[in-house]
């Protein structure tokens, strides 16, 4: 079966521009990559699901500071920061509803998952996949990076490097059993290669407090799943077990798995994508105009 491309739609909010592919038409569903990731992530999942489930609508954006979405200088990007962006972006693109019922979170963005399902009453349902935990701690060497003059300093120095640098925190990332493809590595590495981007993210690496989630997750009951992999080099398993636990969702670990899950496992990660969307009740129409 021959796959539609996504289509891609530039959104503006009051903090930037952000870029949003889009495949399928109907219930939507909402995808969040990682800290300095992008919506091409989840791409080859989101486009398993669609074909699968003809009747969901799936939202990949870059988020602002990150892929091809742009921000303006000088932002913040707390937790509260990241959603409430998203939340206006969401309401950008169907500003007359429906609102995402199902929402698919990597890493850091497993963690905005879980914060956004607290603020937006609509999310029925989460696929966590890699997710960063409350408990999980920010390295303090990332403290250094709160002066704007050392993020340019550091900036300027990785910028030329960014292509072995990629490959190497991508092949640990994998872990033994997945060789990452040149495309993939290029993909991550990237970013790395614009000294103004690279300032952003570490801007963001900065700014990021995995702690600050206690307080934010979800008080009532929501269809979830947490996957983990038990090489991946982030999260522990035990880690993402417990707050399997937290949530009294279903845990999958998968026994070959790294940190990138989404690039690893694409039909795995569909077909619970799948499972989660058949336990929500049902949605209206199309959300998004055109």
């Amino acid at each position: 079966m021959s796959r539609k491309p996504a289509v891609m739609h530039n959104v503006a909010i009051r903090d930037g521009t952000a870029r949003v592919a889009i495949m399928g038409r109907g219930r939507p569903a909402l995808f969040l990559h990682g800290i300095s990731a992008h919506g091409r992530a989840w791409r080859p999942v989101a486009e398993l699901f669609v074909e699968a489930h003809p009747d969901w609508e799936c939202w990949l954006p870059d988020l602002p500071g990150r892929g091809a979405s742009d921000a303006r200088p000088g932002l913040s990007y707390t937790l509260d920061d990241e959603v409430r962006r998203l939340r206006e972006l969401v309401r950008a693109l169907a500003p007359d509803g429906p609102r995402p019922q199902l929402v698919a979170g990597h890493s850091q963005g497993a963690a905005i998952a879980l914060a956004l399902a607290r603020a937006e009453q609509s999310i029925s349902g989460l696929l966590l996949s890699n997710p960063v935990t409350p408990e999980i701690r920010t390295p303090t060497v990332l403290r250094l990076l709160g002066s704007s003059t050392v993020r340019g300093a550091v900036g300027s120095l990785l910028a030329p490097l960014h292509a072995p640098l990629g490959h190497l925190v991508l092949r640990r990332a994998c872990g033994p059993a997945f060789r990452a493809p040149p495309d993939l590595v290029a993909a991550y590495a990237r970013p790395w290669g614009s000294p103004r981007q690279t300032r952003t993210l570490l801007r963001i690496l900065c700014d990021w407090r995995p702690s600050e989630l206690e307080d934010r997750m979800p008080r009532r009951p929501v269809a979830a799943h947490v996957i983990a992999g038990a090489h991946d080099p982030r999260i522990p398993v035990a880690a993402a077990r417990r707050l399997a636990g937290r949530l009294e969702c279903g845990f999958t670990l998968s026994g070959d798995g790294g940190h990138v899950l989404t690039e690893q496992h694409l039909r795995l990660l569909a077909r619970l994508l799948g499972e989660l969307a058949a336990r929500l009740p049902p949605g209206q129409g199309p959300a998004t105009k055109g």
